[in-house]
């Protein structure tokens, strides 16, 4: 039998059109590529990836969060202790302004002692023929109005009797204490002054069958304190004017009329 050679790999070619062979494409002379699906596949392995330094972000370790739990808790324990502190002071506040309304409504709100004349009486009076300046012992009575308020009445506190506006007469207050809703008894000696008296009253006094109705004016500034409980107020003035009229100003002296007035 007769050999076949086989057919030369252009063979296979059609010759171009001007007679020279055609070269295969390059993607002929090689092995096909591999399909797209293959470049897919993961493979297992170890990756190192590079991230921006500024870009990476740390996970505090639990260690932090117990920190910063401890940290606030102080913040929180002293806004409490704050807040306390400030209600307490709101409390005090108010209790003190209730205490000072009360113990101005203790001292403010109460009545002035009052007071009456009891007797007149002329001491030493002058003789017809001899010029004297004769005392005068006057009693009195006062009255502690006040319920819950005791009044004390201090030192350094003067009187003194007057006759048309002229001064006759002068003597010390003399100081007691007066217990709420009571009453005190007390008499006052008055030193004659050295001037002239008038000649009105020395005449009263001389002659004691005069029945000349004779007007006088005792006056009293005292200082008083107000306690009431434990509390005592400072020192502070009161005046008392009393105007009286006496039948005459002989030893046996009757007060006809009188009337007292307390400021303060």
């Amino acid at each position: 039998m007769e050999e076949r050679e086989p057919p030369p790999d252009n063979a296979n070619h059609k010759p171009s059109p001007n007679g020279q062979p055609t070269t295969p494409p390059a993607e002929s002379a090689n092995h096909d590529p591999a399909p797209e699906s293959s470049q897919s596949v993961f493979r297992s392995g170890t990756y190192v990836v590079q991230v921006p330094k500024d870009q990476i972000y740390r996970v505090p370790p639990t260690e932090h969060a117990q920190l910063a739990q401890q940290r606030n808790a102080p913040q929180q324990k002293r806004r409490c202790c704050n807040w306390c502190f400030c209600s307490l002071f709101a409390v005090v506040i108010v209790l003190v302004f209730g205490l000072v309304g009360g113990v101005n409504t203790f001292f403010l709100e109460h009545d002035n002692p009052s007071f009456i004349v009891e007797h007149f009486l002329v001491l030493n009076p002058p003789h017809p023929n001899h010029q004297q300046h004769p005392d005068y012992n006057i009693g009195l009575k006062a009255q502690n109005p006040n319920q819950h308020t005791s009044i004390l009445y201090d030192q350094h506190g003067d009187a003194c009797l007057s006759f048309k506006h002229k001064e006759i007469a002068v003597g010390k207050y003399p100081p007691f204490n007066q217990s709420p809703k009571n009453s005190n008894t007390f008499r006052i000696v008055l030193n004659g002054s050295k001037i002239a008296l008038p000649k009105e009253i020395e005449k009263g006094m001389k002659n004691k069958n005069s029945k000349e109705h004779v007007l006088l004016s005792l006056s009293m500034n005292v200082p008083v304190q107000l306690k009431t409980g434990a509390l005592k107020t400072g020192s502070r003035k009161i005046s008392v004017d009393c105007s009286l009229t006496v039948d005459t100003l002989a030893k046996t002296a009757h007060i006809l009329s009188q009337e007292c007035h307390t400021r303060g």
